[in-house]
């Protein structure tokens, strides 16, 4: 009989016992744990665990509410999903003002092209709750003055919708290491410029003012670090050095944000971006990347 696994993640500021309390009552309901994996960040504990549900006595409902009865106790979220990938990703869009890559994205997620539901749009203006209105999606915001009063809303509403996939569609905040941790491979970014050029604010000014002649966008997975995540896809179009102005730069740059991040879902929802050494490759060229690394190594 194959098994069947579900991902425990606990999360929250580290102390004594976590662990602890986590297995011994993963042990007592006589579960197996398959594989474990743990990082401390600036004092923020995730922990990953791969569990065998296959001998559950309860039935997944009450097992994930006894989970976060035990994540109240130990002052930590707990959260759990099968590994029986959705054939439907839950995504939240997570917008400011700008609607473009929003548009697109519901755009190519109601035709089918790409295999995502959006679950929620969450914000910290309410600007496009018109939009998402009519696409009838839940809309949340709320002021971002207070960043982890804000952040404490995101966590709450993206674990409510029990979300798959973060999408930033040009979310103009700066996410918190806390927040970027304990979402990590989870959370895709579009950046206007070809990264690792230009990070940071006001991009498409710095590449005006150094007089480039090509300009892009990356779509990428959000870390730690500001705009240094893996590189998922990108966009570039040459400018006309005598005629470009900053405003048409950035208008064309709207239309590459747009392609290049509803492209990088459209692979996420797809299964096919794979991790490798902090690089992202696309999951049907893996054999072909593993044997050309075999024979290197030979």
């Amino acid at each position: 009989m194959s098994k069947k696994l579900a991902r425990i993640r606990v999360a929250g500021p580290d102390h004594k016992g976590v662990i602890a309390a986590v297995t011994s009552h993963l042990s007592q309901t006589n579960l197996n744990i398959e594989d474990i994996d743990q990082r401390i960040l600036e004092g923020f504990l995730v922990m990953n665990m791969i569990v065998d549900i296959s001998d559950l006595k309860k039935s997944l409902p009450d097992f994930r509410k006894n989970l976060q009865t035990v994540g109240k106790k130990i002052q930590m979220e707990i959260t759990l999903e099968t590994l029986e990938h959705r054939k439907i990703k839950h995504v939240a869009l997570l917008v400011t003002k700008e609607d473009h890559c929003l548009k697109a994205l519901l755009k190519d997620m109601k035709s089918g092209k790409i295999k995502g539901k959006p679950v929620t749009i969450l914000s910290n203006q309410p600007d496009l709750e018109k939009i998402a209105k009519q696409h009838r999606i839940p809309f949340y915001s709320f002021p971002s003055q207070n960043k982890k009063a804000h952040e404490d809303f995101l966590i709450s509403k993206i674990a409510e919708a029990e979300t798959d996939l973060i999408v930033l569609a040009r979310y103009m905040q700066i996410l918190s290491p806390e927040f970027c941790f304990r979402h990590e491979g989870k959370i895709i970014n579009i950046h206007p410029s070809l990264l690792p050029s230009f990070p940071g604010a006001r991009a498409y000014a710095q590449a005006y003012n150094k007089g480039v002649e090509f300009v892009g966008v990356t779509a990428h997975f959000v870390t730690t670090d500001l705009d240094q995540g893996p590189i998922i896809s990108q966009e570039a179009f040459r400018i006309d050095k005598s005629r470009e102005t900053i405003e048409s730069i950035m208008q064309k740059g709207k239309k590459a944000e747009a392609a290049a991040l509803t492209r990088a879902v459209k692979l996420f929802c797809d299964d096919r971006l794979v991790l490798r050494r902090g690089k992202v490759i696309d999951s049907r060229h893996l054999n072909e990347v593993e044997q050309k690394a075999k024979e290197f190594y030979r």
